[in-house]
């Protein structure tokens, strides 16, 4: 029998295939339906099957490699939304994982953001804000993840996590740019306000990193509080 002869993949094929892919993890499965269908709705990810446990988030994303894991930060019992964000990053330090909480921002965010998480959504988030969300931290950090980060960890309460490493002197230039990233300003708007190249905004924005020993813009915001060199209004 002569096999079949494959047919070339057609646009839209390629086009689901480019699309990033999301996976949510939440123990609520109203919250993690409501979240799949608004992404599904948007036309523009491809989601995969939510899941309920961070045992399963890990498993799920060591076999498919989401571009981006919604993470809630409390699943209780087992292994919490903090734990499996870290044994994620452990795994695949590249990885993009964004939190996910509840109405009032409870305990387990700071040290999310310690263990590599990119960035913090709230649950009763809208539409549009979900899937901006979504659509930024799919293809990495950017500084309009940043936007009220500040307040929710203030909001939390959360005792934060010990800094690796003692205060450092920072320069004016840094101490102006590292205030900005924790109000939320993108890069553009911040190398237009402090008059900078972008090209030299983004060394003072790598130094800022070095300093501080943060792997990501989320955790520059984190050692901001630690080291009080911002606190929100």
């Amino acid at each position: 029998m002569t096999p079949p002869v494959p047919h070339p993949p057609t646009a839209a094929d390629v086009e689901a295939a480019a699309a990033p892919s999301v996976l949510v993890v939440d123990d609520d499965s109203w919250t993690t339906r409501a979240i799949t269908a608004a992404l599904r709705d948007a036309g523009e990810f491809r989601v995969l099957d939510p899941v309920h446990t961070g045992e399963d988030a890990v498993d799920v994303f060591v076999a498919s490699r989401p571009d981006l894991v919604l993470m809630d930060v409390n699943m209780p019992p087992g292994m919490t939304g903090v734990d499996a964000t870290a044994a994620i990053i452990d795994h695949d330090p590249r990885a993009h994982v964004v939190l996910l909480t509840t109405v009032a921002p409870g305990p387990g965010i700071a040290r999310g953001l310690e263990a590599g998480a990119l960035a913090v959504l709230n649950k009763t988030a809208g539409e549009s804000e979900l899937v901006a969300v979504v659509r930024a931290a799919s293809a990495g950090e950017s500084p309009e993840l940043l936007k009220g980060l500040a307040e929710d960890i203030a909001i939390s309460g959360e005792y934060l996590p010990e800094a690796p490493v003692s205060a450092p002197q920072l320069t004016e230039r840094e101490l102006e740019l590292l205030i900005l990233l924790c109000q939320g300003f993108g890069y553009d708007e911040i190398a237009e306000a402090l008059g900078l190249s972008m090209h030299t905004m983004k060394t003072h924005s790598r130094n800022l990193r070095i300093k501080l020993e943060a792997k990501n813009l989320a955790q520059l915001v984190v050692r901001a509080l630690q080291f009080k060199f911002y606190s929100p209004e």
